[in-house]
């Protein structure tokens, strides 16, 4: 049956899914399995942030969307000594996954929502850097929320370790007046302050360079929620085996550094990224599956 919502789009050199429903429009991209547009028809905008000089280039990850962190998140010399051991040659942040085409599994349509599930595989590029065979997949549903399921399974002979995130970039109209909720008491660990270990006092507020991982008291199925406040916009993030998240905004002076990202940027995002990091990193014997799930809904 072909669809009747989705269809494949080409923008500049890459590849996407774009999905055109009564219940919202979204934009899915086959490098990285990056999402980079999600707008519920009943509010309107875009709940993820996306940069006005982002460029659409093979093998290049864009700055915006929910790029996908795998199988190590973040720079190799951060992450446990167990995926560190497990490297051949120089590894670029954020894992290989983000840069990499996947192919189309599934796509299921109704009235109600849109499924789609992308795939990566193993293959010879992937094995001379990260020596394990996998199946990698990431599923969207979509309706008027909006749920990312990333599901790692071990189709080897060989146990390995990962520490992954959905990196989602939020919009925001002012940054200094957004905040995250329901992180008090939590332990974090500040990137920017020689990785000191602390604990957060009430809600997170953004004045400064952020750059945390925090760890949260989940129930027994790995699950915590998140409420983000700011202008105009009140969102509810879920997550489901994670115990750990990190808080990103650039600021002024690293703003100026960055690629696809204009100086100003920075008072209109913050990242939020659904996370399995440092000592919340996940084991996988051969055969053994694990999956890292959010769901996003506006309040």
């Amino acid at each position: 049956m072909n669809p009747v919502f989705c269809q494949t789009v080409k923008i500049d050199q890459l590849e996407a899914i774009k999905v055109e429903h009564p219940l919202f429009t979204a934009t899915l991209l086959l490098q990285g399995a990056q999402l980079i547009e999600f707008t519920p028809s009943s509010c309107n905008n875009n709940l993820l942030w996306l940069s006005d000089t982002v460029e659409y280039k093979l093998g290049k990850p864009l700055r915006g969307g929910i790029p996908i962190c795998w199988p190590w998140f973040g720079n190799m010399d951060k992450n446990p000594t167990k995926i560190q051991q497990q490297i051949q040659g120089e590894a670029s942040a954020h894992g290989f996954a983000r840069s990499m085409p996947w192919q189309v599994n599934s796509i299921t349509e109704s009235c109600h929502h849109v499924e789609i599930i992308l795939q990566l595989t193993n293959n010879q590029q992937t094995q001379t850097l990260w020596p394990f065979e996998f199946n990698l997949q990431a599923r969207f549903v979509f309706t008027n929320t909006l749920e990312v399921e990333l599901t790692t399974t071990n189709t080897g002979a060989k146990t390995f370790a990962i520490s992954q995130a959905l990196h989602t970039y939020f919009p925001t109209d002012d940054i200094t007046k957004t905040y995250i909720h329901n992180t008090h008491g939590s332990r974090y660990i500040d990137a920017l302050d020689n990785w000191k270990e602390k604990k957060q006092n009430g809600r997170i507020g953004f004045s400064e360079e952020t750059d945390r991982l925090y760890f949260f008291n989940a129930d027994k199925l790995d699950t915590y929620e998140l409420r983000i406040e700011s202008p105009n916009t009140q969102l509810v993030l879920k997550n489901t085996q994670s115990k750990s998240a990190v808080i990103w905004n650039p600021w002024i002076e690293k703003s100026k550094r960055l690629s696809q990202f204009s100086p100003q940027d920075y008072q209109h995002m913050y990242c939020i990224e659904t996370a399995n990091v440092m000592s919340d990193h996940k084991m996988l014997v051969p055969n053994q599956q694990q999956s890292l799930k959010f769901e996003l809904s506006l309040l």
